[in-house]
């Protein structure tokens, strides 16, 4: 194209330089169903949504010298879980409690004595998906609340992160 054809059509009010378009693909044979973008499959063979879910209402019971921890546990997938058990305050605490997609069920995840410290801000529960046969692990960070009998009670549990298992 030379100038005076640039000029031409800049007069004219078209575009100067037009980008060359690729022919359409065509969906079901009809003129009115045309697509621009070909559809992308975004997920790599091997790619697994990792299953959550959540924590609330968690509430440590005193009674003595011990305590219990309990928390609403909610599966926020879309895939039938198991929690299996939880380790925290170096305790392992089994609960193997199912959960439906969006289920709820308060359970225990320690039972014992009061700590003395707030030095362990680790915590793990262990889950399964049921229909995929997945072992995961989340961990937590410990959150403690300071008794005025020197004593820590569990206060919160924050989630870091939701990963398969590692065996």
């Amino acid at each position: 194209m030379g100038f005076i054809d640039g000029m031409r059509k800049m007069f004219q009010g078209k575009p100067v330089f037009e980008v060359p378009v690729e022919p359409k693909e065509r969906l079901s044979g009809t003129d009115e169903d045309v697509r621009d973008v070909p559809s992308v499959d975004t997920t790599a063979p091997g790619d697994n949504i990792v299953p959550t879910f959540s924590l609330d209402h968690l509430k440590s019971h005193i009674n003595g010298n011990a305590t219990e921890v309990y928390a609403w546990v909610t599966n926020t997938s879309a895939s039938e879980i198991e929690i299996e058990r939880c380790v925290i305050l170096n305790t392992k605490m089994m609960i193997k409690r199912l959960l439906g997609p969006g289920q709820s069920h308060e359970v225990c995840l320690y039972k014992g004595p009061l700590p003395l410290n707030d030095y362990i801000h680790k915590a793990n529960i262990f889950y399964k998906a049921i229909h995929e046969n997945e072992y995961y692990r989340a961990d937590f960070t410990v959150e403690y609340n300071h008794e005025a009998n020197g004593t820590f009670t569990v206060e919160e549990l924050h989630p870091e992160r939701y990963d398969p298992k590692e065996l």
